[in-house]
């Protein structure tokens, strides 16, 4: 990391995942391939809090947490508009409701 970072702009790598919303883990992977430069102070790994932020908003993937949002929605969504059956439940109900036949079709 260049030296022209000021020290109160580092912070480590649980800070730097707390500030973009995602896990700690994914700052590591960042900085292990080389997308985000950092340095160790002892034991902790620090980065920049501006390249932090941009590196989450430069990153295409949503974090965990937006996609569960994403599929809330869409959930709350499909429930208010019909049914809310999942194409599952619908092929069960179908077949619940076929008349059952004389001969069983497994091992054909």
């Amino acid at each position: 990391m260049a030296r022209q970072v000021a020290d109160e702009d580092l912070i480590d790598v649980g800070r730097a995942a707390v500030l973009v919303g995602r896990h700690p883990e994914t700052v590591r992977r960042w900085v292990w391939s080389g997308r985000l430069s950092a340095q160790r102070r002892g034991r902790r790994l620090l980065v920049a809090r501006g390249e932090v932020q941009a590196m989450a908003g430069s990153d295409t993937a949503p974090s965990l947490r937006q996609w569960a949002d994403r599929v809330r929605a869409a959930q709350a969504s499909t429930a208010a508009a019909g049914s809310g059956r999942s194409a599952a439940q619908l092929v069960v109900e179908d077949r619940r409701h076929r008349p059952v036949t004389g001969r069983s079709r497994a091992g054909r």
